[in-house]
């Protein structure tokens, strides 16, 4: 399936992308020279607080639409020049009208706190009560208006010209592999997707030629990677952070202590993760690598269409609830999924959604196993979260990361648990394996990629930079934490950490997977237990988008994020409903 970009242009040549640009940087400016004495003055009025955000929402809408466009066809064709030059033009108007908006946060905070409380508690800013509740607690990290400027503008230049840089080098990656007697080019996203196929031998063979490809340009990944943390670091301790990563917890809306607590317990609970690949090796009856812990329990290659995996999730979806499926389904019907495999495709999969307007874009890339399928519920499950909170205003549509992954995970939930009613036999146990398996890749190996990320972070602060090597050593370590010894680590997987590409697009992102699917398994306990009185409350919690904090929102759940046993109890239901069924 492939999506349809006339949604928002009828051509990537449309004289119209530009102009929409121009008139928001110019919109941007007049904007500044408005409110600049306004937001300045002593006498600022909670309506002209109200005028200013209002305003500010419809400005940046048009822009946002049109880079939306731009990184969709971009990440459609990592190589096409048309994109590149688009996200190109479409990331420099952005970043000159943010410089031209940059003065509004410094301004609003140059009042005093009690100013500030005031106008977060007066009736007329009720819808941005959340906006200025995040303000005020960012009130001690906001800098000059020079300083937000400046950072501002060198941000293209910087972190995220390095993060287009890797994008475009991986993506660039063709492997040519022969299976079944026949010499295959293959992409990054299909040579990973060998690691489910029966062969032993090509599993392990595809994965070392994945990672040693890596390896050749080392050089530019262990510079790239070096780039990115420092610049990230730096503007951290501009900011005044205690580490790099409270800036992500912040944005994230969670406490340090909570982050730590969370990654402190996963890591506690590895053993799980021992015994499960013990039983597996048993099972298998032979030492198993780290290119076999995605390996089918049985020699069959089994394929799933796309009609078949969208008929199965569009069944588990319905039998939720209506309204949710009416949305799942819209995505099919509009085309607004893009699931083929290309040359030049942005790997992995992503939901995005840059306003509220009620029509999010899917890209993944389709090989058909089951893998795939939960693929699809989890991006849908981030279009059913985009849709619903597109009830919000812009300013309070996005949520913090460690929110965003909830409508995800929940919606694969709900297509294993559809599974696990309809499977029966050694379907069934070859199913719970593999969703023990994601499971684990979502939890524990994402937990290991943050404990990587915070030590790789303090190394290169230490030191003035880590080598490949040093960076590579530094994962072995982690990946004998999560596996103790059972399963073998080969050489080349040492390189793995140079292959996950949000270490560098979003430092410190990768906890808010285990975060959410901790979280989900909570939200899913819950909907077992109350049914369907459970979906009003669940609705609500994705349509308030970003209008409160993650614990205030939970808090109407009755979910108490701060407590270590909550944290604890995904790993009990883990073992008990999944693990002890094997």
């Amino acid at each position: 399936m492939k999506w349809d970009l006339t949604f928002f242009y009828d051509s990537p040549e449309n004289e119209q992308i530009k102009k929409d640009f121009e008139n928001a940087l110019e919109g941007a400016k007049k904007l500044k020279e408005k409110y600049y004495p306004i937001l300045s003055s002593k006498e600022l009025s909670a309506k002209e607080v109200k005028n200013f955000l209002e305003e500010l929402e419809k400005l940046i809408e048009k822009p946002y639409f049109a880079m939306q466009y731009a990184s969709l066809l971009y990440s459609a064709n990592t190589q096409d020049k048309t994109a590149q030059k688009l996200v190109a033009m479409g990331q420099d108007y952005l970043t000159k009208g943010e410089m031209e908006l940059s003065f509004w946060k410094p301004v609003l905070l140059s009042h005093s706190l009690e100013k500030l409380e005031e106008l977060k508690n007066s009736p007329e800013l009720e819808k941005y009560k959340h906006v200025l509740e995040v303000l005020i607690e960012e009130k001690p990290h906001v800098l000059s208006e020079d300083a937000e400027k400046a950072l501002s503008a060198l941000e293209p230049a910087g972190r995220r010209a390095f993060s287009k840089l890797y994008e475009k080098l991986v993506s660039s990656y063709t492997f040519e592999i022969e299976i079944d007697g026949e010499l295959k080019t293959m992409t990054g996203a299909e040579i990973r997707s060998l690691r489910q196929h029966p062969d032993k031998d090509l599993r392990q063979k595809a994965m070392k030629m994945f990672f040693e490809r890596y390896e050749k340009d080392k050089i530019i990944l262990e510079s790239t990677f070096n780039s990115v943390a420092k610049y990230y670091d730096t503007e951290s301790k501009l900011r005044n952070y205690p580490e790099p990563i409270s800036m992500r917890n912040m944005a994230n809306e969670v406490k340090d202590e909570i982050v730590k607590m969370v990654i402190d317990v996963t890591t506690e609970q590895t053993p799980i993760v021992h015994k499960y690949y013990k039983w597996k090796r048993d099972f298998l009856g032979y030492d198993i690598t780290l290119a076999d812990i995605y390996a089918p329990l049985k020699p069959v290659k089994k394929e799933i269409s796309f009609e078949d995996a969208k008929k199965l999730v569009l069944d588990a979806y319905y039998e939720f609830d209506k309204e949710i499926g009416d949305i799942v389904k819209s995505f099919f019907d509009e085309n607004r999924i893009d699931s083929e495999i290309q040359p030049g495709k942005r790997g992995g999969a992503f939901c995005s959604y840059n306003i509220p307007n009620y029509k999010p874009f899917i890209l993944l890339n389709y090989t058909g196993n089951m893998r795939d399928v939960m693929t699809l519920a989890h991006e849908l499950g981030h279009g059913v979260h985009g849709t619903l909170s597109s009830k919000q205003s812009l300013l309070n549509y996005h949520t913090p990361l460690t929110m965003a992954e909830v409508a995800s995970v929940f919606g694969e939930m709900l297509v294993m648990d559809k599974l696990l009613k309809e499977l029966e036999g050694e379907e069934k146990q070859m199913f719970i394996a593999s969703k023990i398996e994601d499971m684990f890749a979502t939890m524990f190996r994402q937990n290991m990629f943050a404990r990587f990320e915070i030590q790789s972070h303090k190394m290169i602060d230490e030191n003035g930079m880590a080598s490949w090597e040093e960076l590579s050593e530094l994962y072995e370590k982690e990946l004998k934490i999560m596996f103790g010894d059972s399963v073998k680590i080969p050489e080349e997987y040492k390189y793995e950490w140079s292959t996950i590409p949000h270490m560098l697009a979003v430092p410190f992102y990768v906890y808010a997977y285990n975060f959410a699917n901790l979280l989900v398994i909570a939200l899913y306990e819950k909907y077992l237990e109350e049914g369907k009185a459970f979906i009003p409350k669940y609705k609500e919690l994705l349509s308030s988008g970003g209008n409160a904090a993650p614990e205030k929102l939970l808090e109407k759940l009755d979910i108490d994020i701060t407590k270590k046993e909550f944290w604890e109890k995904g790993f009990k239901y883990i073992e008990r409903e999944l693990i002890n069924k094997l």
